[in-house]
Parts: structure tokens; sequence; C-alpha cells
């Protein structure tokens, strides 16, 4: 599980690293990926900026950031990160496998964006209609929420975080991952594949 769910993680960090807080000419309607297979679309506010998402065709990293004009969405990161086909089969060994990856060293050091599981600890965890979030903190970007689930048989994973040099409340990144997670299930017509255990 761990070699590939760094290689998984890792360039997402990465790119989301480099979008603004508003996006530059993104769609708020549906924007596909994989040669169709999946559409990514954003919470209402935000928009999807193509130019800054990366799809290799067996998998993708879609960035989305507050949409142009839109004053009321709270400034964040949203970066949604596509696996390759049957990559959700590793939500298989459910929930409580997957929440103790992340919490010990190989786990955090996979999140951690300089690679180090002492810069990463893991604050929360819980299940949100199959899906495992996290409430990370990272010594690098600071606070962020992240969500993995499965969908069509990918395994995705959705992170909210706040834009450099700004602030992003907790409640509110957590409200805005559970809309994308919504958005995302909506606009693929495919429940996310459910853990077999919860976690405390």
């Amino acid at each position: 599980m761990s070699i590939w769910i760094s290689k998984f993680l890792f360039p997402a960090l990465l790119l989301a690293a480099c979008v603004p807080a508003t996006t530059g000419g993104g769609s708020g309607a549906s924007v596909s990926f994989l040669n169709g297979e999946i559409r990514a679309v954003p919470p209402s506010g935000y928009c999807t900026d193509p130019r800054a998402s990366h799809d290799s065709g067996q998998g993708a990293v879609i960035l989305m950031g507050r949409c142009p004009g839109k004053g009321a969405a709270v400034p964040a990161l949203i970066t949604v990160t596509l696996g390759a086909p049957g990559s959700s089969a590793v939500l298989k060994n459910g929930a409580k496998a997957l929440s103790d990856y992340f919490v010990s060293p190989p786990g955090r050091a996979a999140l951690a964006r300089d690679g180090r599981p002492g810069s990463v600890r893991v604050a929360k965890t819980a299940l949100s209609e199959g899906a495992l979030v996290l409430r990370v903190e990272d010594r690098a970007v600071g606070g962020y929420w992240r969500a993995v689930l499965g969908l069509k048989g990918r395994l995705v994973t959705i992170s909210v975080m706040a834009p450099e040099g700004a602030s992003l409340p907790e409640e509110a990144g957590r409200e805005i991952l559970e809309r994308t997670m919504a958005s995302m299930r909506a606009a693929n017509r495919s429940a996310a594949a459910k853990p077999a255990a919860t976690t405390d």
C-alpha cells in the first residue's frame, strides 16, 4: 500500500502549490478527464482550472479555485487526484487499515510536503458516506482536509487547503470538502467504494 499511495499523493501536493486562490479562465461547469471517463464538477463558487490540471490518460490531478468574480466564496485550493483504473481496490482493506496507514510513519511521510513523517500530524480521522476524511497538520502548508474515496474503480483523493498567504477556517474547509465530494459523486453517478470498518 505505502509505495503506490506515496506516488499517488506527492504529485498532487506539488501541483497544488502552484495554483492561485482564484482561477483564471476556469470553468464552474463539468470538465471531462481521462478520455471522458471522469467528469469534474467543482462546488458552487469554485472553478476547475484545466490549464493547471494534469491528465496522463491513466490518472489525473485536477485543480480548482475560487471563480473570478465570486467574492462570496471562501478562498480555497481544491485538489482532486484520480488514480489508475482499479486503484480503488485498496479500499477493500477497510477504513481502519487505511486510517492506520496514514497515521503510521510511512503514511505521514506520504502526506508530508517534505517527505518526512515528523513534519505531519493526522489530527482527526472520520468517515463521510464511505469516504475516509483526514484533518492533516503539515509544517510546510498548515492544516488542511483530505478525503479518500473511490469513483468508477479509481482511487480518488480530494484536498482542501488555504491559498498561500491566506487562512481557511477549519469548519469552512471541511464544508468545502464535503461539497466537493458531493459534486464529484453526483457528476459521475457512481457510489464511492465504502470501507468495511469504521474509525474512531
